[in-house]
Parts: C-alpha cells; structure tokens; sequence
C-alpha cells in the first residue's frame, strides 16, 4: 500500500505546531528543526496507520512562490521549469469568489516545510488545480486498493479507494476505510451534521454548499434537506434528477448554469485529457 499524502493539510498542521505564546503572551517560533522532526514523526505515523510497504508520495497545491522553489529542484534535474497556472476554480467562481472568506494567517515556518519537503520526500504540484485534484486523479489511475489517501479534509472522500484521516483536535480518526464509488450518507439530526463518502456526498455538496470554501450550493438547502434527498438513491443518476429537479423547483430558468458553476466548484477531478487539462464533470447516462 502506498499513502497518497495531502501535504497541504501538513504544511498547516505542523508549521502552527512550531509555534506558541508565552506566559507573556507573545508569539514565539520554535527551531525548524523541531518542525521537521515533527514532520517526519507524522508521516511515519500515517504509513503506519494504513500498512504502508512503499514511501509515501506528498502533494502540494502551486501558488506563485512554491512554483519558484519547485522550478529551482526541477532544474537541478535537469527537467524544464513549468509555468505557473492558478486553480481553475478561481475563473470558475462568479457567485462567490472562490475561498474568497479565507484570511488565514501563514505559519512562520510554511516555506521552509516545503522546500523540506521537495528535498526529501517524492512530492508532486498540482498546477492550475488543487492537490486534492491530484490526489484523485493519481488514485483513480492506480490499480485499485495499492493506494490510501490521506487527508483530513473531507472534501477527497467522494473519491472511490482507500481513504485514511488522522485525528487532530475534536476531529476523529477515519479509516483506514475503502469507499466505493456510490457511498454512502449519515446524517446527526442532533448536530445538524451531514457527513458521507462517494458520489452521494457530492452531490449532497449541492444542496449544501461548502462554507469552507465559499460555494453556497442551492439556496436554502441544508443537511437535513441533502439526507432526505438523497440518502436511499441507487444510481448516480437518480441522485442527479433528485438535484436537478431541487435546482429547477428553486431557480427557475437560471438553474442550470448556476447548477453547473457549483458542480464545477465542488468536483474532484478524477483524470486528465491528452492536453493535461481537467477532465470536468459529465452528466450520467440515463438522465435529460
């Protein structure tokens, strides 16, 4: 088994637990070479977890300065640098702009984690997407259960395979656990709370909208709604007249190129075409 690592997730993780206040109240940064022990610890425990025989492969999200260290290490391999292309979600957006509520503060030590992490370990760079898109795309091409995905973020587990999270904080361990491509819904009626793996959490993320990221799926649909919805769907296509049908019910004649903004919006790409673009989502067979 080979652990497909979000290393996105890591970089925040850990670089924040390089850093405390003291009793004074004030921000101090501790070594980087605390952090990188940290680091290293971590990934061990994770290959642990899921029965890793093999090392791990990290993926990084590209932004404009994790292009120039990863050029700078693509050079000295003698490969040509690549040119920096940003998340297509950004274009995508015209409702909300995409993560555009996100003001979160960087760890000190957040280049230095990756420049690590480049030097050491086999790390791929999602450009012009996400690494989560990556992620889906490098397990959906390999032979099924040789991988696990790793990752905290809830979002990657419509992605059939193998998926692993480890805990951190309030959030609970998952897995090592095998999705299939169908899912499956629960939904906490005490906490108001929809969680879900497959293709039923996407689309559930249609009605729901993801806060996280800034997409607001349908107005007013919530989790109960996506349950109710959706939870004893058989087929994809079912669930996408159940979605389609809320859309129309709720927009009007607007509904489907809103429909199709957040499809894109909350999609995870699962492959590439011959250009290495983005192979967006299609409507299943059986539907008008």
């Amino acid at each position: 088994m080979k652990c497909l690592l979000d290393a996105d997730v890591l970089v925040y993780e850990l670089g924040f637990s390089g850093e405390y206040v003291d009793d004074d109240g004030e921000k101090q940064v501790r070594e980087f070479e605390f952090v990188a022990e940290l680091l290293d610890q971590k990934i061990k425990e994770i290959e642990a977890e899921c029965w890793a025989d093999e090392p791990s492969t990290l993926f990084l999200t590209n932004d404009p300065k994790l292009n120039k260290m990863y050029n700078r290490k693509r050079r000295s391999e003698g490969l040509d640098p690549i040119v920096y292309k940003p998340n297509f979600r950004i274009a995508r957006a015209t409702t909300k702009p995409y993560k555009g509520q996100r003001k979160q503060e960087k760890p000190f030590h957040r280049d230095n984690i990756r420049a690590y992490m480049l030097d050491n370990y086999d790390v791929k760079v999602a450009n012009g997407m996400e690494a989560d898109d990556l992620l889906a795309i490098t397990q959906t091409e390999a032979p099924p259960l040789t991988t696990v995905i790793c990752s905290r973020d809830k979002d990657l587990r419509m992605v059939e395979g193998m998926h692993f999270g480890w805990p951190c904080g309030k959030q609970e361990q998952f897995g090592p656990k095998r999705v299939d491509k169908l899912g499956e819904l629960c939904y906490d009626e005490g906490r108001n709370k929809l969680t879900g793996t497959g293709i039923k959490f996407f689309y559930s993320q249609l009605i729901t909208g993801d806060q996280v990221d800034n997409i607001p799926g349908l107005p007013r649909g919530g989790p109960s709604l996506a349950f109710k919805l959706l939870h004893d769907k058989g087929s994809e296509s079912d669930l996408f007249r159940a979605v389609a049908e809320r859309y129309e019910a709720k927009l009007g004649d607007d509904w489907e190129g809103y429909m199709k903004e957040q499809i894109d919006l909350l999609w995870m790409v699962t492959e590439l075409n011959d250009r290495g673009e983005p192979v967006m989502w299609e409507e299943p067979d059986g539907t008008e």
